[in-house]
């Protein structure tokens, strides 16, 4: 779990992910297809989480009893 607001961390605590999706052909110095498929990767990984943790919210709350 990430503590920290990511924009606040020091560029030097990315390098390894930079590294990583660094292409010198590139114009932008950037592998595109990739790094957007890291991120939908990750995306598709954080909502799959959501709804496991919505789901298992909704089992566990207790029926709301309305009177009248």
């Amino acid at each position: 779990m990430i503590e920290e607001d990511l924009l606040d961390m020091p560029r030097e605590a990315f390098e390894d992910i930079m590294d990583k999706i660094d292409l010198d052909d590139s114009p932008v110095g950037i592998d595109a297809k990739y790094t957007h498929a890291l991120i939908i990767a990750y995306l598709r990984g954080i909502s799959q989480r959501l709804d496991r943790l919505e789901t298992m919210s909704v089992l566990s709350d207790p029926p709301t009893v309305h009177a009248h």
